[in-house]
């Protein structure tokens, strides 16, 4: 993983000009302070931002801009991105996620060694920590890490990007509550369906399917792990696409990895900041960086990540 976040802090001015150019940035901002930012310095500093765990007042002796400044246009590019392209992460079934794209993913996931060839995609949660919440905090605490938190439910793709992020929930909810208020079956039952099939088509071959860990159960557009006792086979099975599925941890990771920004629980104010934008846009962010230059999830596959402005597209 340090080759791919080398790759990243040393991305180059005319890769951030590209992504300030797809994220449709304002050329000229005014926060409701009255501070002034042309699109380069208001980008960067959010960039700073994220790439940085420590206080605010680092940031204000390097780039020379006061703390109410900084926070100002780092929160006002956060919910600009948020807000603008909150699309891509839902189900972009006309372009990430059209039926031939899974396809491919699908036939990339079987090449790299699972054992059947309809898996697309590999769906998680995401427990992000955050300071206690003045209100609401027992919902908001989850009891098997021990800490109050916001959780995620993301898919990722063989290609290395992270093609659906739902959330935030209560840090208490577990993942099939996720799975069921994200409404990702339904979407899958209506999207996810291998060309060339129709309502003849046996069920179990129709769908192509995700897949989980064994708390998610199986369903036709969702498979996972043999539960319990198993036999050899089964055995062989899980630990075969366990393999497949490491390599996939790997682009989970890279979010938090890029983002320290993201980890720093201390400063994640529900009440006072976009707590769950942050997230959200340091997905979107890393899914931009991922176009330039292709991840480690996307190498061992073997899978090409969209180009970037392929990414960013309006909704239709």
């Amino acid at each position: 993983m340090a080759k791919v976040t080398d790759r990243v802090r040393v991305v180059s001015a005319p890769d951030i000009l590209n992504i300030i150019e797809a994220l449709d940035i304002p050329e000229f901002i005014t926060t409701p302070s009255k501070y002034r930012f042309d699109a380069v310095e208001a980008f960067c500093l959010t960039l700073a931002r994220f790439r940085s765990a420590g206080d605010l007042s680092d940031l204000c002796r390097i780039y020379h801009r006061s703390q109410s400044a900084i926070s100002e246009i780092v929160n006002f590019v956060t919910l600009y991105i948020d807000n603008k392209w909150k699309h891509l992460l839902d189900f972009d079934h006309t372009h990430l996620l059209h039926p031939e794209n899974l396809a491919q993913y699908a036939a990339a996931i079987h090449q790299a060694g699972a054992p059947i060839n309809s898996v697309w995609s590999f769906l998680d949660c995401t427990i992000r920590r955050m300071c206690r919440p003045s209100h609401y905090q027992r919902q908001a605490y989850n009891g098997h890490k021990k800490y109050h938190a916001l959780k995620f439910q993301a898919l990722m793709l063989p290609n290395g990007i992270i093609g659906h992020l739902d959330g935030p929930y209560e840090g208490r909810r577990n993942d099939n509550h996720l799975l069921r208020e994200s409404g990702l079956l339904e979407k899958c039952a209506q999207y996810a369906i291998k060309p060339g099939t129709c309502d003849s088509t046996p069920v179990e071959k129709r769908y192509f399917q995700m897949y989980g860990d064994a708390a998610y159960g199986i369903s036709p557009y969702l498979v996972s792990p043999f539960y319990g006792e198993k036999s050899r086979e089964e055995q062989e099975w899980n630990n075969t696409m366990g393999a497949v599925r490491v390599e996939v941890e790997h682009g989970f990771g890279l979010v938090a990895k890029l983002w320290p920004f993201l980890n720093a629980g201390w400063k994640m104010q529900l009440y006072s900041s976009p707590v769950g934008s942050y997230y959200r846009t340091g997905v979107l962010l890393t899914n931009a960086f991922s176009c330039l230059h292709p991840n480690q999830t996307s190498l061992a596959f073997d899978c090409q990540p969209p180009t970037l402005h392929e990414y960013f597209h309006e909704p239709e």
